[in-house]
């Protein structure tokens, strides 16, 4: 048995290449879920697509959101050294968005990996040059 014949793939098969998404899509997951763990300490929720389609424009692919949303995470936890020139009171900058929003990623799956599903030395290489033409 595949391990897409007992759980069908969530966004894409592993390996596949994650869409871009908009930025401000991205912004209003992140501040969503934000907002959602500050009402609930503790507490576990779920988010169908239908959900994630309510905050985000029109034509988002909510999964690639989702997704991307939570490689912000993974940083804001184990690269949290690396991230913080981008964090202020607990706020993540727009540079973060926009560079998570389009970095080159990959779908994972359910098998042993070792590292993230994007390259992030390039990640923050790309968040510098961000950081510099944006002001």
């Amino acid at each position: 048995m595949t391990e897409a014949q007992i759980d069908p793939p969530f966004g894409g098969n592993p390996g596949e290449p994650v869409a871009d998404v908009d930025p401000d899509d991205l912004k209003a997951m992140w501040q969503k879920v934000r907002n959602l763990t500050a009402s609930g300490p503790g507490q576990s929720f779920g988010m169908t697509s239908e959900a994630i389609d309510a905050f985000c424009k029109p034509g988002a692919n909510a999964e690639a959101v989702w997704y991307r949303s939570t490689m912000i995470w993974v940083l804001s936890r184990f690269a949290q050294d690396q991230l913080a020139p981008w964090v202020r009171n607990e706020e993540i900058a727009d540079a973060v968005f926009r560079t998570m929003a389009t970095i080159p990623m990959e779908w994972i799956g359910h098998t042993d990996r070792e590292g993230l599903p994007f390259d992030i030395e390039e990640f923050f290489r790309r968040l510098a040059e961000d950081d510099v033409q944006k002001g």
